[in-house]
């Protein structure tokens, strides 16, 4: 099982703060895991937003990583602020 964790406007755009779920059939990396999930809670792309940043097991991750299945993967928009 691989969990997932949304942080910022990404928790609102998904509806949710967690989630735990078995890797869906032919998604083996991160590019896939996002157009998956961007198409499964309706985020109308923005895990594609160049700004998100992925971790993968708490590590800032920077290319199309293969996956197991057995991750704790995280997706952080910019914070702002002034």
């Amino acid at each position: 099982m691989i969990k997932i964790l949304y942080f910022g406007r990404l928790r609102e755009s998904a509806g949710r703060r967690a989630e735990t779920i078995a890797l869906p059939e032919g998604v083996t990396t991160i590019s896939a895991l996002k157009h998956w999930l961007n198409t499964a809670h309706e985020l109308d792309g923005a895990l594609d937003d160049p700004s998100v940043k992925t971790m993968i097991n708490q590590a800032l991750v920077y290319a199309d990583i293969p996956l197991s299945g057995d991750e704790e993967i995280g997706f952080l928009p910019p914070v702002g602020g002034g």
